[in-house]
């Protein structure tokens, strides 16, 4: 599976349980980032900003779900 699908994926399935506590919406923004910062620091992997965003994409439509749902 294409590593920018599993990035939104995870960015979603994050953002999502903000249905059950609604500061866990966050959780798919921090993780965009965080896990792009430890890739770099570490050398584990690379650091792509287009990770990044397709982390972004998939938390930013949960929170779209959330808010047409509430």
């Amino acid at each position: 599976m294409n590593d920018k699908i599993l990035h939104f994926i995870v960015g979603f399935l994050l953002s999502i349980t903000g249905l059950v506590y609604i500061p866990f919406i966050s959780l798919g923004f921090i993780f965009a980032f965080g896990k792009e910062f430890y890739d770099h620091y570490t050398k584990t992997g690379v650091a792509e900003i287009n990770d990044i965003i397709a982390t972004l994409l998939g938390a930013s439509l949960a929170v779209i779900i959330i808010i047409q749902w509430g």
